[in-house]
């Protein structure tokens, strides 16, 4: 179990997104996930949507619920066998949100790295670079990487994970070459960048199916948010 706080894309980026979510584990992977993750910079770090991932299911809290104390999370969403095969905008940030953050990500970039180089200190410092299509080739993955790979053939990414003294993942730094521009700007965007920070790894309850109303398994309530509506019952 760990909690983290993620960065996707360049701010004025449409794809962009941020946020912060938990993933429950077990030795054969991710189990579920828990995600709040927010469109626009300044927008209320407690408010919807928040969606938890169960499998290939998903709940989501519906945008237009503003008070968070009647909002209620919707019917599960059926993600697909492939784990990201959906059209919900929501849905399919959390799922980035899931892979990006997971350890089997973590893992897929160490295993597949060239140019490999690893600096021991107090924790650890691995960095590494990354084909796209070798990345895109991953079936667990490759929902997430196939566009990029078929954006920027021959390229790869570059990354850096640091880890604790323990060698629990601290943060991971991560760009991606994309040019998804237009014909008058062509270098717009030419590079995409993630960044996740882990926190809090195995503290917390385990990730279940939400109740009615939400009890946000992401984490607390943000103390920037207290006074500002009522706490939600768990």
């Amino acid at each position: 179990m760990t909690a983290f706080d993620i960065d996707a894309r360049n701010l004025s980026d449409p794809a962009e997104f941020h946020g912060q979510g938990r993933i429950d584990m077990s030795s054969g992977g991710t189990k579920a996930a828990a995600t709040h993750v927010l469109y626009e910079p300044g927008e209320d770090p407690w408010f919807p949507p928040d969606v938890v991932v169960i499998g290939n299911h998903a709940w989501v809290t519906p945008d237009s619920s503003l008070d968070i104390r009647n909002a209620t999370y919707g019917p599960a969403t059926d993600i697909g066998n492939a784990g990201a095969a959906t059209d919900n905008l929501d849905v399919s940030n959390a799922l980035q949100t899931r892979w990006l953050a997971s350890p089997e990500h973590l893992a897929a970039l160490i295993v597949h790295a060239d140019h490999y180089r690893d600096t021991d200190h107090t924790g650890r410092v691995i960095t590494g670079r990354v084909s796209l299509a070798t990345l895109a080739s991953d079936p667990t993955g490759a929902f997430f990487y196939r566009p990029y790979a078929k954006a920027s053939p021959g390229e790869g990414l570059t990354f850096t994970l640091i880890t604790s003294a323990n060698y629990q993942p601290v943060s991971l730094e991560m760009t991606i070459p994309l040019r998804h521009g237009t014909s008058d700007n062509p270098s717009r965007f030419a590079s995409d960048p993630f960044s996740v920070k882990y926190r809090d790894w195995a503290k917390g309850e385990p990730i279940t199916t939400p109740a009615p109303s939400p009890s946000p398994q992401w984490g607390g309530m943000p103390p920037e948010a207290i006074g500002n509506t009522a706490q939600p019952s768990a």
